[in-house]
């Protein structure tokens, strides 16, 4: 017997097949930002040099000055003037308040000096000594402090010093000036004890150097410095104001440069 014939089965269509879940697309990568920069302040330039102008003129004093008239010796054309605040260990001018202040009430710019004894006591005490009586202030109106370094007025020489001493006793007394104001120290020289007492170093050269020099057209320079930036060249002035002989002074680089060296 023939198997019957089965109508066609119709074939069973599978229901599609489903796609496949795809993963989302990636997020557009971010590009990593370097952080926020700190705002830079505008470039700033540094203060152009004052231009060098003629010589100006100052005096020096000390009580030995009496009393003085500030206004008659700014009349009298005189724009600075340094004021003898101690000596060595123990004397304080005690005309120095009224000098010092007195000039600067006058419109002058004034600096204090100390007449140092090195074998007397050591830097540091004569120094801070100074420092405390001078009352340095940043006003505008006053000259980094003066070391005034001359021979031993009692024994002459070198205060019984060698010259390495000698050096010694400067340097750290400059270094105690630099710490509590800031500025370098002038130095009041002549070349002779330049030369006798100091060796003719060149380690201060960076300071600014007051020289006394008398009676002549052009002074020597010591060496170890590259020029003279105040000059004493006479101790007999004459001076407006001041009843005694009283000594006189060049700043060589002209009110501008005096001014910018007061800040």
């Amino acid at each position: 017997m023939q198997a019957p014939i089965q109508a066609p089965s119709v074939p069973q269509q599978a229901d599609p097949p489903k796609p496949e879940p795809q993963a989302a697309p990636p997020a557009p990568a971010v590009p990593e930002q370097e952080p926020a920069a700190a705002p830079t302040a505008p470039d700033t330039q540094a203060e152009p040099e004052a231009p060098p102008g003629p010589p100006v003129e100052g005096i020096d004093v000390s009580n030995h000055n009496g009393d003085i008239d500030w206004k008659q010796v700014a009349a009298d054309g005189k724009k600075f003037t340094f004021v003898l605040a101690t000596d060595g260990t123990s004397f304080t001018n005690p005309r120095y308040g009224e000098q010092y202040h007195g000039a600067k009430d006058a419109g002058l710019i004034a600096g204090a000096y100390h007449f140092a004894r090195p074998g007397s006591s050591s830097a540091e005490e004569q120094a801070e000594r100074f420092l405390d009586t001078a009352d340095y202030q940043a006003d505008g109106r006053t000259l980094p402090p003066v070391l005034d370094l001359e021979v031993d007025p009692k024994a002459g020489g070198c205060y019984g010093l060698s010259v390495d001493q000698m050096q010694q006793w400067t340097k750290t007394f400059n270094e105690k000036v630099k710490e509590r104001t800031g500025k370098d120290a002038i130095i009041y020289a002549n070349p002779s004890f330049w030369r006798e007492c100091m060796g003719s170093s060149d380690a201060f050269g960076n300071h600014a150097l007051w020289l006394a020099s008398y009676d002549v057209d052009n002074p020597s320079v010591p060496n170890g410095f590259g020029d003279w930036d105040f000059w004493q060249y006479t101790s007999k002035g004459k001076v407006a104001g001041i009843n005694t002989n009283t000594d006189l002074n060049k700043y060589k680089e002209g009110l501008a440069r005096l001014e910018r060296l007061a800040r």
